[in-house]
């Protein structure tokens, strides 16, 4: 990387080879990066790539290069952005940044998506839609032959059916299903066989803080925080599975601050806070509007919610949507209330602090508690571009607790992830990823895996 903090410089590993034999290039990035960039593509994660220097104006159409993309030599790339990004390095790791062979693109056409190419250790074999994906091993990946032959992802998208599939030792692993956590503990029949793991993801109430009462009442926001008690909601609702949460970085990712003191459950506290913002037990209060995604656990979550600030005299009215027409209503900013989760596409802050609350992605690029605060957009924007791990920790620390301070949420829990895991299956659960709500077919690193006795 340069002292800039702009240009890096990539020597590429030779002898790699994409699953269908031929080694892989510095020009097969550029091409790679180049097609999501590409608006004939219609890629909706232009945003991994967007900050190379020259990328908005193939994103737009009005060139065909970008000058931040360069190919020195057959294993030599080198990328340079617009302005220094700290956290380039970890977005590069998203599956959009990934390398593809421009040659079975262009023959798949289309259908590339369902007959990927790629360099890992399991290529797709065969796709029986709405029934099963099955995985081969890839016998040319540059670090070894997989420990596995084969992988058979079934689709079923019964929860309860999963499990009995489970029970009956037809699948070697399956996701926990809502609201039978606590029954499956209790079965002796499982025992041992369900590991839990920390994601780094955070659920919450977001507060539309344009909308009344919220705007400009930050006295009142904070009323609805002590009046939520987050530790009965992670045991009651969330099946003691989460943490409850303090604040917004969970912990695992880079900058989370375990002393931030977040908004304890107090029901006083609360009841003063509403009568300082100018609603004593909720009198002049209108109704509020709880807007979620209809699910079991989500309406049990939202009236929870409207349970706890009805003890301090807060009325609360549900509405559940589908989810294309809650997110269109959501990012419109035509909610109240909101409920929302967050998981991270890549492991540093930016991806949390920068993308929710930054003034400049209000709306769908995720800031949908439309929260505007100028001094903390200045500490990210500092933090995004900052060189020193220490300065950037510093700097996100202090934009975080402006922003709690600020309670444009109502702070629910920090996730994780179960799984039901067959005794014999060895490594499966040391491989999730923390950046993964779906384990059983998701970032999981599957070459380390294998079967025992």
């Amino acid at each position: 990387m340069s002292p800039d903090g702009r240009t890096y410089r990539f020597v590429l590993r030779q002898g790699v080879r994409f699953q269908n034999g031929r080694e892989v290039t510095a020009e097969d990035f550029r091409y790679s990066f180049l097609r999501i960039l590409d608006p004939k593509t219609r890629s909706e994660r232009t945003w991994v790539l967007d900050r190379l220097e020259g990328a908005a104006d193939v994103v737009a159409g009005r060139a065909a290069d970008a000058r931040g993309i360069r190919v020195r030599n057959r294993y030599t790339l080198e990328l340079r952005l617009a302005e220094p990004f700290a956290p380039f390095l970890a977005l590069l790791a998203y599956p959009a940044a990934m390398v593809v062979p421009r040659e079975e693109v262009e023959r798949a056409g289309p259908d590339f998506s369902v007959r990927p190419v790629g360099t890992g250790p399991f290529r797709l074999a065969e796709w029986r839609r709405d029934d099963r994906l099955i995985l081969e091993a890839n016998p040319g990946y540059f670090r070894g032959r997989p420990y596995l032959d084969r992988i058979v992802f079934r689709i079923i998208p019964d929860e309860l059916t999963r499990l009995q599939e489970f029970k009956a030792g037809n699948f070697h692993h399956t996701d926990v299903p809502a609201g039978l956590y606590r029954t499956i503990v209790a079965d002796p029949a499982l025992k041992g066989r369900l590991p839990s793991r920390s994601i780094l993801g955070i659920q919450a109430i977001r507060l539309n803080v344009e909308l009344p009462p919220f705007a400009g009442n930050v006295t009142l926001r904070r009323a609805l925080n002590h009046a939520v008690d987050k530790e009965a909601f992670a045991r009651v609702i969330m099946e003691g599975r989460v943490q409850p949460a303090a604040g917004i970085l969970p912990p695992g990712m880079p900058g989370y601050d375990g002393r931030l003191p977040g908004y304890p459950f107090d029901r006083a506290r609360a009841r003063r806070l509403l009568a300082e913002a100018g609603f004593p037990d909720g009198k002049g209060l209108p109704p509020l509007t709880l807007h979620y995604n209809t699910s079991p656990t989500n309406r049990r979550l939202a009236e929870f919610v409207q349970a706890q600030v009805a003890e301090v005299g807060v009325k609360v009215e549900l509405a559940a949507l589908d989810w294309p027409a809650y997110l269109k209503l959501v990012d419109a900013g035509q909610t109240q209330m909101h409920r929302m989760g967050w998981i991270a596409d890549y492991p540093d802050p930016e991806n949390f602090l920068t993308v929710l609350f930054h003034s400049r992605n209000v709306g769908e690029r995720g800031n949908t508690s439309r929260y505007r605060n100028p001094q903390v957009d200045a500490l990210l924007d500092r933090a995004d571009r900052a060189v020193a791990g220490a300065e950037r920790v510093r700097l996100y620390r202090e934009a975080e607790r402006r922003i709690v301070e600020d309670a444009p949420w109502i702070f629910l829990n920090y996730y994780s992830t179960d799984l039901l895991v067959h005794p014999a299956v060895r490594n499966l659960v040391e491989q999730l990823s923390p950046m993964d709500s779906s384990p059983t077919i998701g970032l999981v690193q599957m070459r380390l895996v294998w079967l025992g006795e």
